[in-house]
């Protein structure tokens, strides 16, 4: 594993604890892979488990039925498909034999078949319905409204009728529909730090179609918010590809946001996508194109006064620098985010983009480019002080911040510690599904290669061995 991969996702989107109780529930009802608008949908038969319609099938709850359904639509064997997922072979076995499925793989197995290929939905359906029951399934029809209006009533929007209208573009939407569609955003931003990108997705896919709604007709006056708004929508969506590793889709959507944030004359959101894009670029082993968009992040937000959004791009700076093999560049960001965050703490998102900007973080990410920089002892005592900010609920952060400590433990020839540290964020997976924390943690048991006879490392090959979702 290369040092210095950054992990904003996973650290960057802490809403104060008092702010658990605008969590959107009824998440569920809106899981499943849409195959166009949901307007689109004309009907669906229900099942015990899944919905099913002409152009979406939506599970409800998987068992081995629906799980072995969506195996054989991909070709895959039980060993490539638990790959997949992130799961053991003998997990998926246990499925198909009729054991449960635990809540951490249902929602794997909705990411799956949310962006499943239209042959593979095709497919899938054909596996849970046989031929000759289509006509009879196409007769059971439901009105839209139940999974459309009904399910943006679960997302925030609690008035029916507004909710319909919403979803047809019928009417202008005012400021405290945008007010609405904001605070549910920043609900899918907590749902993905506590679990991971899989529990928002079903919010990203309906917001993101009840947005572009909403800018069919909106009034010149509203129009800079909706755009902003739509942007922050399409990046949050680019966080969730980027998770799951489809970097050029995480690309794709990141872009397009910067260009909506900049038509919306949006000077911060577009430095805030920049960010986006440069850290992409590190995951993508590009840090001089990395130290390109952190460059334009800085020239956007020279004049900001938002201190917090200022911090976080001279972090992202001295991260894109640090790999670049730019020493002194990134030891004066560094300098200069630390002045700016002084006396800053994490903050509500209505007052910043940059709102999880804070002690925990710059502590975070002075470790990784000290590692970087062959400074192993400094970057372990800023990982350790990191750790020590951290809040517990974020289990992500806790993670990468603990496989971030394993490299600068390794540079100090401490592999009994730094077996131990990863074995500990491979704890925490039990608490978040992310699939790039998964890929952190056997990227950092690879990085233990040399050491895979001493006991600190078959200790914790066992430790890995019992979570399913980490293949060693």
């Amino acid at each position: 594993m290369a040092v210095g991969l950054p992990d904003e996702g996973a650290r960057v989107r802490h809403l104060p604890a008092s702010d658990m109780a605008s969590f959107v529930p009824g998440v569920g009802a809106l899981r499943g892979r849409f195959a166009g608008p949901v307007g689109a949908l004309r009907g669906y038969s229900d099942r015990d488990h899944y919905v099913m319609g002409e152009t979406m099938v939506s599970v409800r709850h998987w068992t081995g039925t629906e799980s072995k359904a969506l195996r054989s639509a991909f070709r895959l064997s039980q060993a490539d498909f638990a790959a997949k997922l992130g799961a053991h072979k003998r997990t998926v076995r246990y499925w198909e034999a009729g054991r449960a499925i635990r809540p951490v793989y249902q929602a794997a197995l909705d990411t799956t078949l949310s962006k499943a290929p239209d042959e593979v939905v095709a497919a899938f359906r054909d596996w849970l319905r046989p031929t000759e029951e289509n006509d009879v399934d196409r007769r059971q029809l439901l009105k839209v409204g139940a999974l459309g209006a009904g399910g943006l009533a679960t997302l925030g929007v609690a008035d029916a009728e507004r909710a319909r209208w919403l979803m047809s573009g019928a009417g202008r939407p005012d400021a405290a529909a945008v007010a609405v569609i904001r605070n549910t955003l920043y609900s899918a931003m907590q749902l993905d730090d506590m679990l991971g990108s899989p529990a928002a997705q079903g919010l990203v896919i309906a917001q993101q179609q009840l947005v572009e709604a909403m800018l069919r007709d909106c009034p010149p006056a509203l129009r800079p918010d909706v755009l902003s708004l739509h942007a922050e929508w399409t990046g949050f969506a680019g966080c969730l590809a980027w998770d799951e590793g489809e970097y050029a889709t995480a690309a794709r959507l990141y872009n397009l946001a910067r260009e909506t944030a900049h038509e919306a004359e949006d000077a911060d959101l577009g430095a805030y996508m920049l960010c986006h894009l440069s850290q992409l670029a590190l995951w993508q082993r590009q840090p001089r194109v990395a130290v390109d968009y952190a460059v334009a992040a800085r020239a956007w937000v020279a004049q900001s006064i938002d201190r917090p959004l200022r911090a976080y791009v001279a972090i992202r700076a001295a991260e894109a620098a640090a790999m670049a093999g730019q020493r002194a560049a990134c030891l004066t960001a560094l300098d200069e985010a630390d002045q700016d965050i002084a006396g800053l703490e994490p903050c509500h998102p209505s007052q910043s983009r940059a709102y999880f900007v804070g002690g925990a973080l710059f502590e975070s990410y002075r470790g990784n480019c000290l590692t970087i920089l062959r400074e192993a002892a400094p970057a372990a005592e800023a990982t350790r002080r990191a750790l020590t900010l951290i809040p517990l609920q974020y289990t992500r952060d806790r993670a990468m911040s603990l496989l971030e400590l394993e490299r600068s433990l390794i540079q100090l020839d401490e592999i009994a510690e730094a077996a131990a540290v990863v074995g500990d964020a491979a704890d925490l997976t039990a608490q978040n599904r992310s699939p790039r924390l998964a890929k952190a943690i056997r990227d950092g048991r690879r990085e233990l290669s040399p050491w895979a006879g001493s006991r600190a490392v078959r200790e914790l090959d066992d430790r890995l061995a019992a979570r399913d979702i980490v293949a060693v």
